[in-house]
């Protein structure tokens, strides 16, 4: 009798294991299909609430920032405007609502991460990371880090920024270094920039004091009062901050080249599908010259190449 209740004893340990064994495995895949079934409902849920929620990042200007009443305009602006008007269509909805929502980089993801924003508008690159987390359109431009320096600054660190050897004689690894240590460096806070610039600064082992700030307007301020001898970020961004001259200069200089698109739900095909679609067809219009000059200046023969080569056929 003694036995025979053990092992009715251990059936039911074993039962209650398995059981809360496939109850955990069902909720693990539950919570990990939730995000997916979220997304693949981004224009079911446009169609029925009346209201397309758009990111910005703020400070980004000429692909995006805030006026002076607190609209959105720029370059990735006018992108997403499009999109809007195509949601309209496609969706039935004339009157849609736009909800525009100001954030930095990493905000304005998590934003799309989480649900709140259906897309998000600014100079953001496409990396394998944030895929992780979101997903991107094809390229709304070929971005890439430049540096904004003291005009005064030293004349070892702008050789080395300009890719040139630090200083004249034996090419020691320190000799190189040299050119960079011992300086402040700003970069924008939360963007591939600040990874690199960092990543490289740790790489090397050089000493040196790296300010991360949360507006280009700061970082620019830094070098042009001395607080910073550099200031890391998009180049395209930082060739529109009019700071007189005599005190900082725009080097010519990529150290990057970065597909800037715009960030979407992670997972959903047609919304993704959607503004794929207007892109393609903007690039491959006789529009798109007229369009790109608004915000750039006149393209060359390269320029509107890239974008014909990221663009879909049909």
């Amino acid at each position: 009798m003694l036995e025979s209740t053990t092992v009715n004893i251990r059936g039911i340990i074993t039962m209650t294991k398995t059981s809360l064994f496939y109850r955990g495995a069902i909720a693990l895949l539950l919570s990990a299909l939730i995000p997916v079934f979220a997304a693949a409902q981004t224009l079911d849920r446009i169609r029925s609430q009346g209201t397309v929620n758009i990111g910005f990042v703020k400070d980004a200007a000429p692909f995006s920032s805030a006026s002076s009443d607190g609209s959105a305009q720029g370059y990735s602006i006018d992108l997403c405007a499009r999109v809007v008007d195509q949601l309209k269509s496609t969706l039935g909805v004339p009157s849609l609502k736009v909800n525009y929502k100001a954030a930095s980089v990493s905000g304005g993801l998590d934003m799309v991460a989480n649900g709140s924003a259906d897309i998000l508008c600014g100079s953001v690159t496409d990396t394998l990371g944030r895929r992780k987390r979101v997903s991107f359109s094809i390229a709304v431009y070929n971005g890439g880090m430049g540096v904004l320096v003291s005009s005064n600054a030293d004349k070892a660190l702008l050789r080395v920024l300009k890719g040139e050897v630090a200083h004249k004689g034996p090419i020691w690894r320190a000799t190189v270094n040299q050119g960079l240590a011992n300086h402040t460096y700003a970069v924008h806070a939360g963007t591939v920039t600040e990874e690199l610039v960092r990543e490289k600064i740790a790489g090397l082992g050089v000493q040196a004091t790296i300010v991360a700030v949360d507006d280009h307007q700061v970082g620019v301020d830094m070098v042009a009062q001395g607080k910073a001898d550099a200031y890391f970020a998009d180049r395209a961004i930082l060739s529109r901050y009019s700071v007189a001259k005599d005190k900082v200069t725009l080097l010519e200089r990529y150290f990057t080249y970065e597909p800037i698109a715009l960030a979407v739900p992670r997972g959903d095909d047609d919304m993704r599908l959607l503004v794929d679609t207007v892109l393609s067809e903007l690039y491959l219009s006789d529009q798109f010259e007229g369009f790109y000059t608004d915000h750039f200046g006149q393209p060359g023969e390269p320029t509107l190449m890239f974008f014909k080569a990221f663009a879909r056929q049909p």
